[in-house]
């Protein structure tokens, strides 16, 4: 065999596996990057609740600094903060017998006037009777029957100061106005209380008050009878709704905005007074962006969709809207007309080729 042919043959075998090799490399990448596949709609518009987006405090439907309306010195009290109470219980007593020896003398006192009305009426009749007969003169009657118009107000004045006593020994026992829960316990045995001190903090907590701040710029959107739905930080997985029924008379020059309240029922207790709330108010419905309740993913407490555009993914941030059971409105992040992604797996990734 001819050595140089067979040399040349020799390089030919062995160049083969090297140009393998780069063939090889090149197609790596793009075996490891592969299209995916997906199922996609596109977003449309329909008309759904428009949204807005507020924040509220939760109050009691009735609260109260209870103030004793007495003066004593306790001598016990029967609840405690926490505790649920009834119209009409009992919450503290004060030391009133001084006050009880005040309402019988103006007891006895009262009695007295009358008695002595009744006197200054029959001598009043024969007095009369003296006068029509020419016993007495019209001078004399006059004088008398002054004394006689005089007494009925005396007696007046006594019943009522025997009703004010009264009351001050009533009032030594402090009775809840309203059932409710106490939320705060002023006072403990041994101190002394005057009519204006502070007893206890009573909140009636079913149903409660939900308080917006509304901007003056969206005033439109709140009507008596509108619904909210709202969120706490203590129940992030949980959505409580109420009702606006009161609605404020004047825009607040300071802060450019209007109080509304929402009547919010609590029948567990979970919600308290004093909670910090989220709030979702429903307006009039618009036309609005609208994806299957399936293309939404869930990251970090944040809404995000897939939408396919130029044969790649673009994972997006969205802000919802109102939701009817099967589609979301969606208020910023796709608009009409968008291709997404509806039922999205967890494997999908920002960028990702689609076919």
């Amino acid at each position: 065999m001819n050595q140089p042919h067979s040399l040349a043959f020799a390089l030919l075998l062995g160049l083969l596996p090297a140009a393998g090799c780069r063939d090889n490399a090149a197609a790596a990448p793009a075996l490891a990057n592969p299209a995916v596949h997906v199922e996609t709609d596109v977003v449309r518009e329909q008309p759904m609740p428009r949204v807005l987006l507020l924040t509220g405090t939760l109050r009691g439907q009735r609260e109260t600094d209870l103030a004793a309306n007495a003066a004593g010195r306790v001598i016990q009290t029967f609840v405690e903060r926490g505790m649920p109470v009834k119209k009409g219980d009992v919450l503290a007593k004060l030391d009133i017998r001084a006050a009880s020896f005040g309402a019988a003398e103006a007891k006895a006192s009262a009695e007295l006037a009358r008695a002595q009305a009744d006197s200054a009426k029959r001598d009043c009749q024969r007095y009369s009777k003296m006068l029509e007969s020419g016993a007495i003169s019209q001078a004399e009657y006059d004088r008398f029957s002054d004394q006689c118009r005089l007494t009925p107000l005396s007696v007046a004045a006594s019943e009522a100061r025997a009703e004010a006593a009264a009351l001050v020994v009533g009032d030594g026992v402090v009775r809840a106005p309203f059932a409710g829960v106490v939320s705060e316990r002023y006072i403990d045995v041994g101190q002394y209380v005057r009519q204006d001190t502070k007893v206890v903090a009573l909140v009636e907590v079913d149903p409660l008050r939900l308080e917006l701040t509304v901007p003056e710029a969206n005033l439109a959107a709140v009507k008596v009878g509108s619904r909210v739905t709202f969120t706490v930080s203590a129940y992030p997985d949980r959505s409580f709704a109420g009702t606006i029924k009161y609605v404020g008379a004047a825009i607040r020059e300071t802060t450019r905005d209007l109080v509304v309240e929402a009547i919010v029922p609590n029948p567990d207790g979970a919600l308290k007074p004093g909670m910090f709330a989220s709030v979702a108010l429903e307006a009039a419905s618009e036309k609005t962006p609208v994806v299957p309740k399936s293309a939404l993913v869930q990251k970090e407490g944040r809404s995000h969709v897939f939408v396919v555009a130029d044969g790649h993914l673009d994972e997006r941030v969205v802000q919802t809207g109102a939701d009817d059971g099967n589609v979301v409105a969606i208020l910023r992040g796709v608009r009409a007309g968008d291709k997404i992604v509806v039922k999205p797996a967890d494997t999908l990734r920002n960028g990702q080729a689609v076919n």
